[in-house]
């Protein structure tokens, strides 16, 4: 019974953290699913690696299985399609994974204490619009001004802006926060 217990809790928490990384709406019609699914199946792995190059490794698969199994929902205005469906990008498929790992490692403290300790120091930041906005404003980069949604980020430039965010830690902050920290804070200061 505790294993259910421990299981249905996993699974309510990939809920909770899909749905609070507002990404659900975006993508084509079952993939919330999908992703669910696929999250379930993985998430041990990430709260047992061992250390940050296996956590990071398990990242790096997560996005190559996204980006090529999930797509983004067709728009459409006034009947007509103004953006066909496509395969999800890197920033896309990272939002979500940062999200549900924020939720999982730093709210949660999974799968412990002890281990969400140091498991934390490997998580990325989330990123999203307004603080790509909002570092166009602060600083001066090829990779941001080339960047305007998450939508235009793909591996390269993600691993960047992961880099410009702890930069932006030492800088703002003096480096007495982690990255998920980081985005919790901007997300309130930006999204208010």
């Amino acid at each position: 019974m505790k294993e259910k217990a421990e299981k249905v809790k996993i699974q309510n928490i990939i809920d909770m953290a899909v749905s609070f990384s507002a990404m659900g709406r975006v993508f084509e019609k079952g993939s919330t699913e999908k992703i669910k699914t696929k999250l379930e199946n993985c998430i041990e792995e990430f709260l047992n690696s061992s250390t940050k190059e296996e956590y990071h490794e398990k990242h790096k698969e997560f996005c190559e299985w996204f980006t090529g199994n999930i797509k983004t929902a067709e728009r459409k205005k006034d009947g007509k399609i103004i953006k066909k469906s496509q395969y999800a990008s890197w920033g896309q498929a990272t939002k979500v994974i940062d999200i549900v790992l924020k939720v999982c490692v730093y709210y949660c403290n999974l799968p412990s204490a002890e281990v969400s300790s140091k498991i934390i120091h490997w998580l990325n930041g989330a990123i999203d619009t307004p603080i790509l906005e909002d570092f166009k404003k602060r600083y001066d980069s090829p990779i941001i001004s080339q960047t305007s949604t998450i939508e235009d980020i793909d591996k390269v430039k993600y691993e960047e802006l992961q880099k410009m965010i702890r930069i932006d830690i030492e800088k703002s902050f003096n480096g007495e926060i982690f990255p998920v920290q980081y985005d919790d804070i901007k997300w309130r200061e930006l999204n208010r």
